[in-house]
Parts: C-alpha cells; structure tokens; sequence
C-alpha cells in the first residue's frame, strides 16, 4: 500500500504540540482560492517546474525529446519517467508527490522519537487532505501507536464520517480547518459547501475527540468580525465549547510564491495565485478578532508576525 508524499517538514513546531515531524499527501477535495499548498490538490504524481530556477539550458528537452521551445509538453504524453528531473542542473524540475508506504513513513518518523518524547511532540498527517486516503491513513496510524508516537490529524473535514470514525481509535488530536459558516460563500471560495464540514467536526466532538479549530484568517473573505462571531456561535451552541482552543491564523503571502512554481504541462498547470493584492492583517485587528470569541467563552490563541 502507498500513496503520495509531497512534501515532509521534520523539526515542525507549528503543527500541533512539540516538535514534530509533518508529512503532506497529496490530493484534496477543495480547491481554496488561497491555498498554500497548490501542488497538492490533485491527487496524481505531476512534475513541477520552477521558472526562477530554470537557467534555459536545454538539458532537459535533450533528454526527453517531447519538450516545446518553452521546455513543456501536453500532460498526456508525459509519462513520469524523470529523465527530465535528472537531467536538470539547477533542481528547477522535481516531481510533486513521492510513494511512500506506512513502513517508509514510520521508519522516518521513529527517527526522530526523542525529540518527540523530549518536547511532548509527535508525527502529523497533513495535506491537500490526508483523509483523502483512508485506507493508507488508518494503517499508517496504526503504526503510529504501536510505535509509540503522538498522533496529529490535520484537515478540512470534506470527507465522509465514515473516514473519521475509522482512524478516531488512532488519532490523539485534531487539527480542523473552519473557515466559514456561510456554506454559499464558502462554496464560492472553496469549492465546496460546508455542511459535511460541520457534521462531521460536531461528531467528533461528541466522540470525545480532541480538537484545535483553526480558521484562516483571508483578508475580505473570512475575517469579518461576523463571520468571527458566527464561528463562535457555531462552537458555544453545537459544538458546546468542547474544544481544546480556536486559532486564528494570521494571513500570510508565502503562498503567492508557489504559484510561481508551475506544472510541466501546457494546460496551464496550477495557474496564477488569485489573491495577489491581500496583506496579512495587523496584530490590533487579530487581537479584536480574538477578544469576540474570548467574550463568547472560547479560549483563543493567535500569533501575528
């Protein structure tokens, strides 16, 4: 059994207690305007190509023999044979998602066991959305506590309760993304409307299931103070405050400089970033934001660059 890595950050301190190690897998079924993390939304292995790295050298057209004079070539006759990423000098060619089986995934992470066990730390799941793969997830999981290891679930919530109710017995905390409660809106943001979102993080809840609820706060999209409030009702009247802590996440412009980073492919890969102009809110706002949901009884953590 395997699926797809994208990405592995160890020596995490941000997502979830201690220092952790984070793996990201690929696939998600939203497709979030600001997503931080573009390359992880299909859940297929691509090549990514790095524009501002790429020194125009040729090597990788000698290579393959199917690049264009812009050294891209239609994603049908791609094969993912990597003779192009091997090619490349400056690393501006690599792919996105690497197999990895729950064996590889906790070799790795055992690595790193005392800095777990020094720190109150552990592995996290991360993506795109690693409940996407739950067949991997539980077995992975598994593994996890039989090795001994703190155990972090980050997620959006789009997928059935089914998936949750199969890794809950493995999963020591959860990382749950709200972002609004206007399921219109955040259909026009995301993809997708937010009612199995809200089932399912009100299930968890009454499971007994330890929850973080985390909201990304996007400049003119989520951070009304309304939209704050509206979160704070959702959690004080149906979640009934059973929650370890809201967070609110200070918007950054990291992402943007993804989307430099585009696909091999002609069709146009993960496109332009959509919210260019946005900057991070200023520490007097977020603190406000805070002090609606304090009011409401809900305790609230933020950090503002």
């Amino acid at each position: 059994m395997k699926t797809l890595i994208f990405d592995i950050k160890r020596y995490a301190v941000h997502d979830g207690p201690g220092i952790r190690t984070t793996f990201f897998l690929k696939g998600c079924p939203l497709h979030c305007k600001w997503c931080q993390n573009p390359e992880s939304i299909s859940p297929a292995q691509e090549v990514i190509l790095t524009r501002a790295k790429c020194i125009g050298c040729g090597a990788c057209a000698k290579a393959c023999g199917k690049l264009d004079s812009q050294l891209m070539l239609p994603r049908e006759d791609c094969t993912l044979c990597g003779v192009c990423v091997d090619a490349c000098k400056t690393q501006a060619r690599h792919f996105a998602g690497k197999p990895m089986t729950p064996g590889e995934i906790i070799d790795l992470a055992v690595s790193d066991k005392i800095f777990y066990d020094t720190s109150g730390g552990g592995v996290t799941f991360s993506g795109g959305e690693c409940l996407s793969h739950p067949s991997f997830m539980e077995e992975t999981l598994r593994l996890c506590k039989k090795a001994g290891l703190h155990t972090t679930i980050d997620t959006c919530g789009a997928v059935p309760w089914e998936t949750f109710a199969r890794i809950l017995p493995f999963a020591d905390l959860f990382l749950y993304d709200l972002k609004l409660m206007d399921s219109a809106r955040h259909k026009a943001y995301t993809g997708l409307g937010n009612e199995q979102i809200l089932s399912n993080v009100q299930m968890l809840t009454e499971a007994g299931a330890k929850v973080i609820i985390r909201v990304p706060l996007i400049p003119g999209y989520t951070d009304a103070p309304k939209d704050i409030a509206a979160t704070g009702d959702f959690i004080v009247h149906k979640l009934k405050n059973r929650i370890q802590r809201i967070e609110l996440l200070q918007y950054n412009k990291l992402a943007a400089s993804k989307y430099g980073n585009t696909t091999v492919y002609t069709d146009g890969g993960v496109g332009e970033y959509p919210l260019p102009a946005l900057e991070p809110q200023p520490r007097e706002y977020i603190n406000a934001l805070g002090e609606i949901l304090t009011k409401q009884g809900i305790s609230v953590y933020s950090e503002v660059i």
